[in-house]
């Protein structure tokens, strides 16, 4: 975020920081301690919205790895039980081209939101804070370091809390937090329908041009079984 320049500039060769003492000139000096107040009142506001969008990103960290690491045997088993929801996201993985792609295009959008709203919010505070303990006194520069830590910061909790958390907790439960979240989900990848399924076609032909497969292979092997076997083993319920 650039300081406007009526701000900051005093002539040609003179700038004046929003910390700095305005003394002399009382027009410019109101102007940037009302800048500065404004940046304030605005703070607790830009704070709200960038948790509200790690939440969300969060939302969809969870829903994609709670999907794909989601057992189809337990789900199976969830669904005999008479869980509806087990069956959603049977049918979900069965079909998961456009579950996938609204997940992604959340995240992107989230993220990219997330980094506006950070810079804006954080980058003003920076350039306050170095400047007032003088260690940064060229404009420049004062801005760029500032924008470097803001930046840091704001990718730092994203990754912290929108990213690795909810993609731990949807590990450690995957059918419970799959189930959970389709539903929300599913509304949402109708919503976003016609933008999911442009790329989805577009991914789709890659694939096929690569020869890539397009889904999973649901069979079971011999290999499946052995290893279900030795699993059981080591557990000691078989």
């Amino acid at each position: 975020m650039r300081w406007p320049a009526q701000f900051v500039m005093l002539g040609p060769s003179r700038r004046l920081s929003p910390w700095q003492s305005c003394s002399g000139l009382p027009g410019i000096g109101i102007l940037v301690r009302t800048f500065t107040l404004d940046l304030r009142m605005t703070l607790s506001g830009s704070l709200f919205l960038m948790a509200l969008l790690m939440g969300t990103s969060a939302f969809f960290s969870a829903a994609e790895i709670s999907l794909a690491a989601a057992r189809r045997l337990k789900l199976q088993q969830l669904m005999d039980e008479g869980d509806p929801r087990a069956r959603r996201v049977l049918a979900v993985q069965d079909q998961p081209g456009l579950y996938f792609t609204t997940v992604q295009i959340g995240i992107n959008a989230v993220a990219i939101a997330g980094g506006i709203v950070g810079e804006g919010a954080l980058t003003p505070y920076w350039m306050e804070l170095l400047g007032a303990s003088h260690l940064v006194t060229d404009p420049v520069w004062l801005e760029r370091i500032a924008f470097g830590l803001s930046f840091s910061v704001v990718t730092a909790l994203f990754i912290l809390l929108a990213d690795l958390m909810p993609r731990q907790i949807g590990m450690s439960q995957p059918e419970v937090v799959a189930m959970r979240l389709v539903g929300p989900m599913l509304a949402l990848c109708r919503l976003l329908h016609p933008l999911a399924w442009v790329f989805t076609r577009i991914s789709s032909a890659l694939f096929a041009l690569l020869g890539l497969p397009a889904q999973r292979d649901e069979r079971v092997t011999h290999h499946d079984i052995l290893a279900m076997t030795q699993a059981g083993t080591d557990a000691g319920v078989l």
